[in-house]
């Protein structure tokens, strides 16, 4: 099995991974040859000067796969994008938090509770205040981003 990954950046500016199959590669007399047939069947023409293979184990974590960017012999992480992509997964879960808080409130209206009121306000403040109090700046690369997390949000599950 090949532990080599083909990479090229598309007109919309994502990095494509293409992904070499066994079956296709004991095609050939070697790896090498498999890969150069598989760039020239499968990747655009005006993107095939620029393809780059790697090994997998040096291709970044999938979590923040929308942030890749392509150099000259690598594909990294974008962390400027890689932590918008993961401010956009906080929002997901605070704006669940904020629904939850949403019924809350109706709930002390209908009782004409002031202080339960009072009190939803204020978390619902907090939740909306997290995408500009949330410091995500610290991280360097996807793995210590992944591990930053709003205390005020519940934990979440794991995800791939």
């Amino acid at each position: 099995m090949s532990n080599k990954k083909i990479f090229y950046t598309n007109d919309k500016d994502k990095v494509v991974q293409v992904h070499p199959s066994p079956e296709y590669i004991s095609q050939f007399d070697s790896e090498d040859e498999a890969i150069a047939a598989i760039i020239a069947k499968d990747i655009p023409a005006d993107k095939q000067s620029s393809a780059i293979i790697i090994d997998k184990s040096q291709v970044p974590d999938r979590k923040f796969r929308d942030s890749w960017k392509q150099e000259s012999s690598s594909v990294v992480e974008d962390i400027t994008k890689a932590r918008a992509i993961h401010m956009d997964r906080i929002r997901v879960y605070r704006n669940a938090e904020l629904a939850k808080e949403d019924i809350n409130y109706q709930i002390a209206f209908e009782q004409d509770n002031n202080s339960k009121k009072n009190s939803v306000a204020s978390k619902k403040q907090m939740l909306r205040d997290i995408p500009s109090t949330f410091n995500l700046s610290g991280a360097t690369n996807g793995t210590e981003l992944d591990a930053l997390w709003p205390s005020e949000l519940p934990a979440r599950p794991n995800e791939e």
